[in-house]
């Protein structure tokens, strides 16, 4: 009964594909609307769906008294086999799409599928933290952060001769690694107060799911092709820990002190080189990015409304294929 349901879920979120096929030739760009058409609306209402649902798993794990590997290990699981049940089920729909005549119209558009890993270095920056029930303030320059699996992301785009576009969907997870920080608090009574604190590893448990747009120009070929670009989107972002909030270090073992999840935006710059051949590429990306935080901690009188960035250098890999 739930893979039946799963299945018609699935199939509502995509368009009459199926429909009679018309066997006029038709253009790779018109093609490829079709393509994303029919197959972008279930990822988009999959993803976040199975994105929330693996959140809560990793949540139960963690109240059962798992290890936050273990929870981790959960929360990817599940948005990974969401993909994969949307990429079996709608292969028929995607078949009868591209199965069609195509015009030759001398383009030199390569209309491709990705599919990456992407290990970073990151820290939590700029934070800040607003007290709620009373009028105090604090902050933490920067905590390092570490993962227990690295990015992985999909992308559906096109590249010609000198720029390119695509849309990425992507799995992102950090946790706070164990670190001795200054913490420093700001009250009417008490004006600015240095406190020395041990953070411990997993204090914060954050996971994220991008889904944004990226467009970049292609540079002159060296055996690479190299290129340049950005990119930014949505975040659907979760906060865990066993702790109520940095003003609150006692830990709650067996329960989740903290569970917050919100919207917030994501930006990146890349430099990248590519391996071209007739129907494939590799790749190794550089990319800087941003992931902006905001979420609400602790319990009275030290509940806060805190914000901060997951600032990360990735080095995304990955190997990119001919749609058509």
């Amino acid at each position: 009964m739930k893979k039946l349901i799963l299945t018609l879920l699935i199939s509502s979120c995509f368009t009459q594909a199926t429909k009679s096929n018309d066997q006029k030739h038709i253009t790779k760009k018109d093609l490829f609307k079709k393509y994303v058409a029919n197959t972008l609306p279930g990822y988009l209402f999959l993803g976040p769906y199975s994105f929330m649902y693996g959140v809560s798993l990793g949540g139960n794990s963690i109240k059962d008294g798992d290890s936050p590997q273990k929870a981790n290990t959960l929360w990817l699981a599940t948005p990974l086999m969401a993909g994969f049940l949307v990429n079996q089920i709608t292969k028929d729909i995607l078949k009868t799409i591209l199965d069609r005549p195509i015009k030759d119209d001398k383009s030199s558009t390569f209309y491709y599928n990705i599919f990456y890993i992407g290990p970073d270095i990151s820290t939590i920056k700029d934070i800040q933290f607003q007290g709620v029930d009373s009028n105090w303030e604090a902050q933490i320059d920067e905590v390092p952060s570490g993962y227990d699996y690295p990015p992985l992301g999909f992308r559906t785009g096109f590249v010609t001769d000198r720029y390119g576009m695509d849309y990425e969907m992507s799995l992102i997870a950090h946790h706070t690694i164990e670190k001795n920080i200054i913490y420093e608090y700001n009250s009417p009574g008490t004006g600015i107060v240095p406190l020395p604190q041990n953070i411990p590893s997993h204090f914060y448990m954050l996971h994220s799911m991008f889904m944004g747009l990226n467009a970049y120009y292609v540079l002159p070929d060296f055996i690479l092709t190299p290129y340049v670009g950005f990119g930014g989107g949505l975040l659907l972002n979760s906060v865990q820990s066993e702790y109520a909030g940095p003003a609150d270090l006692a830990r709650e073992g067996g329960s989740l002190a903290l569970d917050e999840m919100d919207w917030n935006y994501g930006v990146h710059s890349f430099l990248g080189f590519r391996y071209m051949s007739d129907n494939s590429f590799y790749y190794l990306e550089l990319r800087p990015s941003v992931n902006r935080f905001k979420l609400e901690s602790g319990s009275s009188p030290n509940k806060s409304k805190d914000s901060f960035n997951l600032e990360s250098f990735q080095f995304q890999l990955g190997i990119g294929r001919n749609i058509f």
